[in-house]
């Protein structure tokens, strides 16, 4: 990876004069082989010409040059015809992020005083459905239009409103008891007699590769089926989405202009669009990260980036690694040299050996222990109990 010391941009500007770029502005089915298992080093940033890069990738692919990818491949790739933006990944993101983080300290506030007002909430600062249904019956009582939304005249509404009635005294509010997780509780398109029959004839199929990675790392082979199982039911299902196309899309979101008018309905206020920017960014960042991993995987074993299935977010294979995780985790099950996460054997091997390096090891009698080292797969209490339930399924 290139670096440019001491804050002298003169390297940057030689490199993307040479690439024909400016970073002022920017607008299936598995693989057949994965990368070697000694990874060579990421090349250095090269001053190849990489040709016109189309927009919106411009910016992107200069930025990717400047971390060592090399230039003409990255031309070949921001050329491909198949290569076309879509607003959904980052989209998806801000809309999810925007009603729980933005203005968290104003929503508390409106919070606070719905409750004062004798309104039944939670007051944590979340903006979620159940406070947006609370905000909208103070409209209705008020004869204000239900707009659900909180900003400073809702305030305003409430002070008035707080002005004259009785209050309940802010001191007596008392958060919800947190519920005990359900443990029993499943995703039942998983755990049904049906599943469960189809998921163990899979299992038992492909038993001896299970029993070598379970000698491998001591992670039971039941707990790496129900994992494959439950990401993408052993194969069946690996995504409607290109993972590259994806992953490129939302890096290319690093610029807000891009997404903006895919959800300029959130920009409210200046308040409201410079959140939007500063997330947009943020994990517009991650986003290239991801590619920059999944670009480096395909081109070091002369696989095509544009082949891979993945999921909105660009997780690939059995176990829906995502890319940064391959040089981390992934490992060869079938002894070729190479990895690949969409062949039985990488995948089987290379989950077992990400559960061993997240705390499945030594003695996993305790159920506690075995939910933590699942949690560092998916951090949902559901997902946990549907792997358990599986595994315990398969290991009867």
């Amino acid at each position: 990876m290139s670096r440019l010391a001491g804050g002298n941009t003169a390297p940057l500007l030689i490199l993307l004069a040479a690439l024909g770029l400016s970073l002022a502005g920017c607008a299936a089915r598995g693989p057949s082989a994965g990368p070697p298992v000694d990874t060579p080093t990421v090349p250095q940033a090269d001053t190849r010409p990489m040709g016109r890069v189309p927009e919106p990738w411009g910016n992107l692919a200069a930025r990717l040059a400047v971390k060592g990818l090399p230039s003409d491949r990255l031309g070949g790739f921001f050329g491909n015809p198949g290569l076309s933006f879509t607003p959904g990944p980052m989209e998806t993101k801000l809309r999810e992020l925007f009603p729980i983080f933005f203005r968290s300290e104003l929503t508390k506030e409106a919070q606070e005083k719905l409750w004062q007002l004798g309104y039944d909430i939670t007051v944590d600062g979340r903006n979620g459905s159940g406070t947006r249904a609370r905000v909208k019956e103070f409209q209705r009582d008020r004869g204000l239009p239900q707009t659900g939304k909180i900003d400073k005249s809702l305030i305003g509404s409430l002070d008035k409103a707080l002005a004259g009635g009785r209050l309940r005294p802010l001191s007596e509010y008392k958060p919800p008891a947190p519920t005990k997780p359900n443990r029993s509780v499943t995703h039942t398109q998983f755990t049904n007699a049906g599943a469960i029959s189809q998921i163990r004839a899979n299992y038992l199929a492909d038993k001896a590769i299970f029993d070598r990675a379970q000698a491998a790392f001591q992670v039971p082979g039941p707990l790496v089926a129900s994992i494959m199982w439950i990401e993408t039911g052993y194969g069946n299902y690996f995504g409607k989405q290109k993972a590259a196309v994806q992953l490129a899309s939302m890096a290319a979101c690093r610029d807000y202009a891009l997404i903006r008018p895919y959800v300029s309905d959130l920009e409210e206020d200046q308040e409201a669009r410079a959140y939007l920017t500063e997330t947009s960014a943020q994990r517009g960042l991650w986003a290239q990260d991801e590619l920059q991993a999944l670009l480096d995987y395909a081109w070091k074993n002369g696989l095509d980036p544009m082949e891979f299935p993945g999921s909105i977010y660009g997780a690939i294979g059995y176990g829906q690694f995502m890319p940064s995780n391959i040089a981390k985790f992934a490992v060869d099950g079938d002894g070729d040299n190479r990895i690949n996460l969409f062949s039985k054997p990488d995948a089987i091997f290379s989950i077992a050996n990400y559960l061993r390096q997240n705390g499945w090891s030594g003695d996993m009698s305790s159920e506690e222990r075995r939910r933590s080292a699942i949690l560092h797969y998916n951090r949902s209490g559901t997902y946990v109990n549907t792997v358990l339930y599986v595994m315990d399924a398969l290991s009867r």
